[in-house]
């Protein structure tokens, strides 16, 4: 009959044979630990500081906005945009200088502001991002595209508010364009909505504004 200690100590000396007999492969191996895990702490401290460095950023510019120097906030904004893009500052920033182009009525300059941004920002932003981005078409009076761009924000994001909040404004923007069917199937599922009795209220008086429309011009 087999001694289990036996066994067990023929186990550790295979072991520690095999560590022996590879102790280069070994200690490659350890190596790349080491440096696997430095290069990893180096880049989290890295992108700490930046998202540090762009908080403080924002908040200076912040400051020359509430001032209302708007020649000096859009000049640290443009700044804070280029030098800090895919930060939660950076987005933020972006979002204010678009504001203060479509203060003046320049919604294209504003959008590809927010266009810029949204393409490396966090998931959370680009959310707002996308939902400004439909706000600056729907000032053109381009509806179609800022209907789109409400869906791409209520498609990213994960509260349910929000998402019935974009698609409430896609439902609009569809209607505004004349596009019933797309308003009218928005709000047909938003009706429903239990977890948001306020946009099912609006979904439910919007879906009887169109049925009278489709009625007297039929």
């Amino acid at each position: 009959m087999t001694n289990p200690q036996l066994t067990e100590l023929d186990d550790e000396l295979d072991v520690m044979d095999w560590i022996r007999a590879n102790m280069r492969w070994v200690g490659i191996g350890a190596a790349v630990v080491v440096v696997v895990g430095g290069g990893w702490w180096v880049y989290t401290q890295s992108k700490l500081r930046k998202e540090q460095n762009a908080a403080q950023a924002l908040f200076l510019a912040k400051q020359s906005v509430q001032a209302g120097n708007l020649v000096l906030a859009q000049s640290d904004l443009s700044k804070l945009v280029s030098r800090y893009s895919g930060t939660s500052a950076g987005s933020e920033g972006a979002m204010l200088l678009a504001q203060i182009d479509y203060d003046q009525n320049k919604f294209q300059e504003g959008i590809t502001v927010l266009e810029n941004a949204a393409k490396g920002a966090p998931a959370p932003m680009e959310v707002q991002l996308r939902g400004l981005i439909g706000d600056g078409y729907l000032s053109l009076k381009n509806a179609p595209s800022a209907a789109k761009e409400y869906e791409r924000a209520a498609d990213m994001t994960t509260f349910v508010l929000e998402k019935a909040t974009q698609k409430a404004k896609a439902a609009r923007a569809y209607a505004i364009a004349g596009d019933t069917a797309k308003a009218r199937q928005i709000w047909k599922n938003l009706a429903v909505d239990e977890k948001n009795p306020s946009v099912a209220a609006e979904a439910k008086v919007r879906l009887g504004e169109l049925t009278a429309k489709v009625a007297k011009a039929g």
